[in-house]
Formats: C-alpha cells, sequence, structure tokens
C-alpha cells in the first residue's frame, strides 16, 4: 500500500502453495488440451485413451509409457509449450537401458522391467549408524525375548534422542522399497517418540542386515493383460509384546508383479485373532479399492480379489450382521455388503503361501527369502551404475560408541553434521587441518537470514591422538585461530534468537561482506 495505491499480484509466490496448485492447474489444462484426460481419484495420473499414454507428474517432473510413436509425439507437444530435457528407457536404437525416475532406478532387461531404491538410503544409514566394517546379518529382526529391552537399557538422552530418530526416518522413507525390513522398520518408528539403547541396538540390526543386503530389485517381468488385481492380507494377533496391539499387512499384485505393500500398527487392541484378521481385511479391501481407482485412471479397467488365510475372519464377512462380535467397530462392517455384492471376493488360502506373513512379524531367513521370492523380489550384491554417488551427506553422527573419537574416516570428506535444525549448525572435519573453521569457508552454510553468535566451539582430536575443546570469537581474526598439530572432530555455531525481526530461519545463501575488521556474518560460497 503506497497512500491511495494498491498493488495487485499477477504472479504466483515460488514455494507457496498457491503456486503450487497454479502449476497443477497449468500442466493438468495443456495435457486435457492434447487429448489426455485427467485422473478422478489420482488428480496427478493422465491416461490418452487414443494413443493409450498413461502419465504420471510429480512437480515438474512427467513419467510416460507408451509406443516409441507416442512418446515421440509427446515430446513435441510438451517442447512446444515447455523447455524440457527427456531420457528415453528402452530396447529401441536410441534408447538407454537404465535410468533414473525421481532417484530410483528404472533398468529395462531381457525379461521384461526392474527397478528399485535409490542406493544411498541405505548406505547413509550404514555410514550413520558406523556400520562400514560390520558383516551383516540374514535378517532385519528378530521375535520373542531377544527383540525386547533387557534390564540394563536406558532411555536415550540429548543429541542421541535427534539421532535415533533421523535414521530411523530415512529407514521409514526406504521402507516403501524394501518389503523385506518393512515391519522392522515400522516397530522402529513406534519407539520415536522415547527411545531407549534398546531401540538402537534393534535399530543397528536393520542397519546390519542392509550391509548383508543393500538392493531389493523389484522385477516386472513381461505378462498378459490381466484384468484383476489380487490383494493378500494377513495380521499378527497381540504382536507387540509391550501394548499387545496387533499389526495388518500386505501386498498388492496384478499378475506376477508385486505393485505395493504395507505393514501398520491396528489402532484398538483385538481380543481376539479373529478380530484383527478382520481389522486386517478391511485395511487390505480399502489398500485394493484404492488401487482399483487408480488403474481406471489409467485406462485399465480390473477386478479385486482379495485372499486370507483367516477363516473365522471369512466367516464374519461372509454373514451379516455383527452376531456375536458385537464389540466390534461397525465400521469395519461395509466391507460385508461389497463381499454379498461380489464387488470383493474373498478367497481362502494357506498360510505358507500367504506373501503378507513378511508384513506382519519378525520372520526366519529362508522363510523371509521364499515370502521375497514369491513377490518377484530379489535381494543383490552391488550397486547399479547409474544410481547417484554417495557424497558426504550424513546429517548424523554415528550412535554406536560414546567412546570414539568424534572424526571418522567418512568418504568425501568435511560435512555439515547438523544445519541449523537443533538451533545450531555443526561442521563435521574428517579431513586434517591446521587452523580454525569459518562459517563462510563451506558451502550449503547458514543462509542470509540465520544470525549466528560469536562463539565458536571447537570439539576435536589431534593426530597424537590428544582431544580438545576450544571456545572462540569467529567474527574476529586471531593469532590463536592456526594450530601447531593438525586436527579433526567438528565446529559449533549457536544460531541467535534473538536478533532483529528483519532476520529469519531460511537456509539461502548469500555471502555478506561486513566491515569493522569482522568477517562475514553468515556463510556462502556456492
Amino acid at each position: 500500500m503506497h497512500g491511495e495505491m494498491l498493488g495487485k499480484l499477477k504472479l504466483c509466490l515460488y514455494s507457496t502453495r498457491d503456486a503450487a496448485k497454479g502449476w497443477q492447474e497449468t500442466l493438468s489444462a495443456h495435457l486435457e488440451t492434447i487429448g489426455f484426460q485427467r485422473g478422478k481419484g489420482h488428480p496427478c495420473v493422465f491416461h490418452h485413451p487414443v494413443r493409450d499414454i498413461k502419465t504420471l507428474v510429480h512437480g515438474d517432473d512427467y513419467v510416460s509409457a507408451g509406443s516409441d510413436e507416442s512418446m515421440d509425439w509427446l515430446e513435441a507437444e510438451l517442447a512446444k509449450a515447455y523447455e524440457i530435457q527427456t531420457q528415453k528407457l528402452g530396447a529401441g536404437k536410441h534408447q538407454k537401458a537404465e535410468g533414473k525416475v525421481l532417484n530410483r532406478i528404472l533398468r529395462h532387461t531381457t525379461s521384461g522391467w526392474e527397478i528399485e531404491a535409490d542406493p544411498r538410503h541405505a548406505e547413509l544409514v550404514i555410514e550413520q549408524l558406523g556400520l562400514e566394517n560390520d558383516s551383516g546379518v540374514a535378517t532385519p529382526g528378530v521375535s520373542g525375548n531377544d527383540e525386547e529391552d533387557i534390564d540394563t537399557d536406558v532411555p536415550l538422552v540429548g543429541d542421541d534422542i535427534t539421532k535415533y530418530r533421523g535414521v530411523i526416518a530415512r529407514c521409514n522413507y526406504l521402507g516403501t522399497d524394501r518389503p523385506d525390513a518393512l515391519f522392522a522398520i515400522k516397530e522402529g518408528c513406534r519407539e520415536m517418540s522415547k527411545p531407549t539403547t534398546g531401540s538402537l541396538r534393534r535399530l543397528r540390526r536393520i542397519g546390519r542386515y542392509l550391509k548383508k543386503h543393500p538392493r531389493l530389485v523389484w522385477k516386472f517381468d513381461m505378462q498378459d493383460e490381466q484384468t484383476e488385481i489380487v490383494i493378500r492380507t494377513d495380521a499378527d494377533w497381540a504382536g507387540c509384546r509391550r501394548s499387545r496391539k496387533s499389526t495388518s499387512g500386505g501386498n498388492i499384485c496384478i499378475g506376477g508383479h508385486c505393485i505395493k505393500v504395507w505393514a501398520k500398527t491396528q489402532a484398538v487392541i483385538a481380543k481376539s485373532s479373529a478380530e484383527s484378521e478382520l481389522y486386517g481385511v478391511v485395511r487390505g479391501a480399502c489398500e485394493g479399492l484404492g488401487m482399483k481407482s487408480l488403474c481406471a485412471d489409467l485406462g485399465s479397467d480390473v477386478g479385486i480379489r482379495l485372499e486370507l488365510d483367516a477363516t473365522a475372519a471369512k466367516g464374519i464377512l461372509d454373514r451379516q450382521g455383527l452376531a456375536k462380535v458385537r464389540h466390534i467397530d461397525v465400521n469395519c462392517l461395509w466391507l460385508q455388503e461389497q463381499c454379498a455384492k461380489k464387488m470383493v471376493p474373498l478367497v481362502k488360502i494357506l498360510g505358507d503361501i500367504n506373501t503378507a506373513d513378511l508384513m506382519t512379524k519378525h520372520l526366519v531367513g529362508p522363510v523371509m527369502l521364499k515370502h521375497v521370492n514369491n513377490l518377484n523380489l530379489e535381494l543383490r550384491a552391488g550397486r547399479s551404475e547409474q544410481a547417484a554417488k554417495l557424497h558426504s551427506m550424513s546429517t548424523v553422527a554415528p550412535l554406536q560408541n560414546h567412546d570414539q573419537p568424534l572424526s571418522r574416516n567418512l568418504p568425501g570428506g568435511d560435512y555439515w553434521a547438523e544445519r541449523g535444525e537443533n538451533g545450531r549448525w555443526v561442521r563435521a572435519h574428517v579431513t586434517p587441518r591446521s587452523s580454525m573453521f569459518y562459517p563462510e569457508e563451506a558451502p550449503r552454510g547458514p543462509g542470509r537470514k540465520t544470525r549466528l553468535r560469536p562463539t565458536r566451539k571447537v570439539q576435536g582430536t589431534y593426530v597424537s591422538g590428544l582431544r580438545f575443546k576450544k571456545d572462540s570469537d569467529w567474527t574476529r581474526d586471531s593469532k590463536d585461530d592456526e594450530f601447531n598439530e593438525s586436527w579433526t572432530g567438528r565446529t559449533i555455531f549457536i544460531v541467535d534468537k534473538h536478533h532483529s525481526s528483519d532476520h529469519g530461519t531460511d537456509q539461502r545463501r548469500q555471502r555478506v561482506e561486513s566491515s569493522h575488521n569482522r568477517r562475514v556474518s553468515w556463510a556462502d560460497l556456492s
């Protein structure tokens, strides 16, 4: 507002919700003008009924599948509206056999297609837990008393809680692509609020498993067109020995292709195995109906078949009403009507072949591998050539031993161990240095609106093995900034939370020069 004048913004501000919504509407309008139909249940999915192109849009990334001719046509249409970069995967002469889609590895083979997770997630978990030299274990978890806390276990405190949460959160992101470790990861996430040394022990076992089996490849072999989605569900009644809550697990397959898996702790305490299995079946039916809607948005009309190994749960769904199980939540009985209409047919299968068992409990190695193979998944060693290399992206220090030196031989050199999330910026020095560290020395440092206190805390170890701690004023040059001996360790800068109102907490990097013999107040070199 200036006097009596009022300005109107004609463009959306970058990174606001309105900007994201505006971009989604813009790209949707463009795709619809060239013949695509937007998904009703999934607005980011588009299908071209004439050219049979299936497209998924994530932000400004388009992932499309279709014939070579259709892909050439789509590329030409997009080039008319936007400046684009493309990669084509397939068996064609000018197509690559392997590439990245949202950092997942997608690979064309003689049998069909393969997909696997970004390997950097598993590598970071291993690095952050200090397991680079560990030989690994065959399973991500153990059942029974071995998975419980023992008398000597105590709650984690201070930074160890943050470190635990950071590593298990990364595992949780990875869990979508790792059904073999999904249940163990889910259990670890349940302990995020009050982790103990037992929680850390179980987390380290997950890391050791990832060390032994760093890759899980999803295989999608060529097959005939399928007309049915198969959902398999299972539940482990009162599997949690602390809360006695049950776990619902399941997977969705289309033919021989595993599409989705899940492992969820049930919200209520089931009073019988039949009740817990019922809740698991209801969850599977919801997932199956959602997948059916997604297939419809992609131009495929498919049916649903729900397979389970629980006779009692099937009996509850085959009848009408509550009968003798009146304590069951009536919200779960909508599935009775669906079953009566034959919209979601139920099929009883043997427990030995129910692959959903993999997502409900810890299994011994041979049984776990059997279910992994039945889902058409494959554990592999090595590393994809197209995967991005792991740089020093660690956000936490190793958790295994408080007595070991602060520095470790991490690949890639120094890195920011903390970037303002705990009110401080911590630079980990892996490469020996002979001088103090200033925040402007390294890229991706504090942003232009992040004010740091003058006090700099250094905790390190000389190459001779002697440890030291030193506090100094980083805003002024001093002869004490030079060391007589090289050292490794970390430098800590504290965020000043009492700065003026014109400074925020964003981390955009901009070098700010200052005068009066003072160094820059916050960092940037990129």
